[in-house]
């Protein structure tokens, strides 16, 4: 996967006698405790441990102990003995600057009552990513389909006269788009609360590959009826299987423009097109907003 990836998306870790080897982001600098503090006493006294939450697995509430590693996250029941609840492997070993900034989130993703598992990744050069795991029959299950979130959706009474002022005409791009043909493409357009734009753009070849575009910051053109952009990430994703993937990258400095039809369906056009076919030929119809 890229390390300069999209500003591309989680989480625990190995908790070891502190003697032996720690758990969790803080091992990376951490010390060592006086044997009279460790001996007998409550590991969660001495254990490195990055984050605490409550699972809904089932019916039943357990509460952990999460310790995040670079290749996988290990969570621990909150109690006094150390044991082991899950382990959660990563798709791909983090680079050090990604594991720094690691972090972990609990919710219910898909509706089902139980409790599921996000690891964020993501680096000042990067976009945001998310390791998504949903809980399914005792186990914790790897979504690759989930990389990107959506962003903080601005509501219509939060943007204001004065906000678009100047603009006239100002069309929301926010939803979800596909091609109307094929409908291998999807694209998911959200607006931020600076009223920029987060376009995510999944294109499947198959089963087994497709092509991905990462656009942040987008902006409206001079009028309120297109988004202009640079800087996309452009890459091809092909997949051993549902939990294995590798990422070919194509380009990360991208430009072009998205815009909106009075027929209201969403126009294409990149400045990349020798790259990746992008020439504004294709329409995109909404699905939902």
């Amino acid at each position: 996967m890229k390390n300069n990836n999209i500003i591309k998306a989680l989480m625990i870790g190995t908790v070891c006698m502190f003697a032996v080897c720690g758990c969790g982001n803080g091992a990376i600098g951490g010390g060592n405790a006086p044997d009279e503090e460790i001996v007998g006493a409550d590991w969660r006294t001495w254990g490195i441990i990055d984050d605490y939450g409550t699972l809904t697995l089932d019916g039943d509430d357990t509460d952990v102990c999460v310790c995040l590693f670079a290749d996988r996250a290990e969570l621990y029941y909150d109690e006094e003995n150390q044991n082991l609840f899950k382990t959660i492997e990563f798709p791909e070993k983090l680079s050090t600057e990604e594991y720094e900034k690691l972090s972990i989130e609990f919710g219910d993703y898909n509706g089902d009552d139980n409790t599921d598992v996000a690891f964020i990744v993501g680096t000042e050069n990067t976009v945001e990513r998310r390791f998504s795991y949903l809980y399914d029959q005792g186990e914790f299950v790897y979504d690759a389909f989930s990389a990107y979130p959506g962003v903080d959706v601005t509501d219509d009474e939060d943007v204001t006269d004065d906000e678009t002022e100047g603009i006239e005409g100002v069309v929301d791009f926010s939803g979800r788009y596909t091609e109307p043909d094929t409908g291998r493409c999807l694209i998911e357009i959200n607006m931020e609360r600076d009223e920029t734009y987060t376009i995510i753009v999944n294109w499947k070849n198959g089963a087994s590959d497709e092509y991905i575009w990462a656009i942040m910051g987008a902006t409206y053109g001079e009028y309120g009826d297109e988004l202009v952009y640079e800087d996309a990430l452009y890459y091809h994703r092909t997949y051993e299987d549902e939990e294995n993937y590798t990422d070919e990258d194509i380009y990360d400095d991208g430009t072009g423009r998205f815009y909106m039809t009075e027929g209201g369906m969403l126009g294409w056009e990149s400045d990349n097109i020798e790259l990746d076919g992008i020439d504004g030929e294709v329409m995109f119809e909404c699905l939902d907003r």
